[in-house]
């Protein structure tokens, strides 16, 4: 049954929009019928699906913006925010609340998590997966795929995508991910994880700081454009320098060194990495 037969049944006039509704009142009317069914006694999960529901449209704006900053990425994801057109694709899980029991989908599948993800998923065809609070277990993809995260990846996180991602973290990255071929990953907090770098492009963008590592492919030409909007020592430079990469340009907005181009080594005419410092730290700001 689709949820607006299931809207009609239960007599609850779906929003009038140009002669149909728009995703984000579906995803509102979704979360709200979740929050009316939470248990009684359950305030913290009430609590928490209110605050999934504050927070996903902010999401949505960052997701969109960053897509047209990048290519043109989350296709898919603002196609179906704006019209509604990824529901004819038959979500494989919907699910409200958090996934305590793990899910396995053999071929292309899409996935709508209203919660945290707290047990092992794993996708075998191109996929869009939306999570709306945090990553604490493993996600693997294959294919062409995108992910949005609202919340954060824990430390008890993995993201495998075998193939090409497009991957937004609404909050810190403080696990292990990455995918094998080309990327577009943001940050909307700390890199403080292990991120794995794919062949032939990466573009990773960090508005916090930058305190984790960044990995290379083995034994395959890689290019990484990186962009650090907070904190990145010279340090992490330096170890891109010596991580594998054919090619590592990066801005980095705040570092421990003055504001400029470097590496400044004459002898590094044709340096593996290059990056460019906008302002230097100074007294911990």
């Amino acid at each position: 049954m689709d949820r607006w037969a299931y809207k009609r049944i239960t007599h609850q006039p779906p929003p009038v929009n140009a002669g149909h509704p728009t995703s984000a009142e579906v995803d509102a009317y979704e979360i709200d019928l979740a929050y009316q069914s939470t248990r009684g006694n359950d305030l913290e999960g009430k609590r928490r699906l209110a605050l999934y529901a504050q927070r996903w449209p902010a999401v949505q704006r960052a997701v969109a913006y960053q897509g047209t900053m990048h290519r043109d990425a989350f296709y898919g994801s603002r196609a179906y925010w704006h019209s509604a057109s990824a529901r004819g694709l038959n979500w494989a899980l919907e699910h409200h609340g958090d996934l305590s029991q793990s899910f396995f989908h053999e071929g292309r599948g899409n996935v709508y998590i209203a919660g945290d993800v707290k047990a092992d998923l794993e996708i075998t065809g191109d996929a869009i997966v939306h999570i709306l609070g945090d990553l604490d277990a493993t996600l693997e993809v294959k294919g062409v795929c995108e992910v949005i995260i609202a919340g954060r990846m824990t430390e008890h996180a993995t993201l495998v995508c075998d193939g090409q991602l497009e991957l937004y973290v609404g909050g810190d990255a403080l696990g292990v991910f990455g995918a094998t071929g080309s990327s577009t990953t943001i940050i909307d907090g700390n890199l403080a994880g292990s991120y794995q770098c794919g062949a032939p492009a990466t573009l990773l963008t960090i508005t916090g700081d930058l305190s984790g590592t960044i990995a290379a492919p083995k034994d395959k030409d890689a290019v990484l454009t990186l962009r650090v909007d907070g904190y990145a020592p010279t340090a992490k430079m330096l170890d891109l320098s010596d991580a594998g990469f054919t090619r590592a340009n990066a801005t980095l907005g705040r570092s421990d060194a003055p504001a400029g181009l470097y590496p400044q080594n004459e002898n590094a005419t044709r340096p593996t990495a290059r990056w460019v410092v906008l302002r230097q730290r100074m007294n911990g700001q």
